[in-house]
C-alpha cells in the first residue's frame, strides 16, 4: 500500500526541468521580522528580510511537488556559516553572489547563479533523497531573501503560476487578484547568469 501511494505521488509531481523556478524546499528557514520561520509556516503579510528593501511583506506563497531531485547546499559551502545549515533548493533556484572578480567576467559585481550550475563545487550536489516539495514566496517585486542564512532570489514564475497550489492563504492573499501583474523583472544592476556564464563562476572564483 505504501509503495502504491508513493507511486501515485510521483505521477502527480511536476517535472520542473528548465522552468526557471527559484524555490526552496520544505523545512527551509526564512529570515523574517519575527526571526527565522519555516517556509511552510510563512503567511501572506509576514515581513521577510530582503537584500534590497529591508523588510518586505509577503504577498503570496505557493507550493508544488516536483519529480526533480533538489540540490543540496551543505552548511558553510558559500562562506563562513553560509548557509547556516544544509539547505535544499529547486535546481533553478538562483543564489546571490558578490565579488570584484565577477566584474571583468560578467560586467557586474553582483550575480545570480542557478544552484544546479554549481553542482560539484564545495560539496553542492543533487540529492535524490532530499525533499521535493517546494515553496515559492512572492513579494511585490523579485526579491533576494535570506534562506537558511544564504541569499536566494524569489522571482515571479510568469505563466507557470498554475503549477502551484496556494498555501497559507489568508484574507490579504484572497484580496490580491493582481498577482499576475507583479513585476517579473530582476534588478537591472544584478546579472542573472545564463548556463554558459554560470559554468564560469567556479573558475572565476578559483582565480580570485
Amino acid at each position: 500500500m505504501a509503495q502504491a501511494q508513493q507511486a501515485e505521488t510521483r505521477i502527480n509531481a511536476h517535472d520542473i526541468t528548465d522552468l526557471d523556478l527559484s524555490c526552496v524546499a520544505r523545512g527551509t528557514k526564512i529570515a523574517t521580522r519575527r526571526g527565522e520561520v519555516l517556509v511552510e509556516e510563512l503567511q501572506a503579510g509576514d515581513e521577510v528580510v530582503s537584500r534590497d528593501k529591508g523588510l518586505a511583506p509577503v504577498r503570496w506563497i505557493g507550493r508544488l511537488d516536483a519529480s526533480n531531485a533538489p540540490v543540496k547546499v551543505p552548511a558553510g559551502a558559500m562562506g563562513r556559516r553560509v548557509p547556516a545549515r544544509d539547505c535544499w533548493l529547486s535546481p533553478d533556484a538562483r543564489l546571490w553572489m558578490q565579488g570584484a572578480e565577477f566584474e571583468a567576467a560578467f560586467t557586474s559585481r553582483e550575480v545570480l547563479v542557478p544552484v544546479k550550475d554549481l553542482v560539484g563545487w564545495r560539496g553542492i550536489q543533487e540529492d535524490p533523497e532530499g525533499p521535493s516539495e517546494y515553496f515559492l514566496v512572492l513579494c511585490d517585486t523579485p526579491s533576494v531573501v535570506i534562506v537558511d542564512g544564504m541569499q536566494v532570489e524569489m522571482r515571479h514564475p510568469d505563466a507557470r503560476l498554475p503549477l502551484f497550489d496556494k498555501v497559507q492563504a489568508d484574507e490579504m492573499a484572497d484580496l490580491f487578484p493582481e498577482l499576475l501583474a507583479l513585476d517579473t523583472k530582476s534588478d537591472k544592476w544584478r546579472r542573472r547568469l545564463d548556463k554558459h556564464e554560470a559554468s564560469q563562476v567556479t573558475e572565476v572564483k578559483k582565480r580570485a
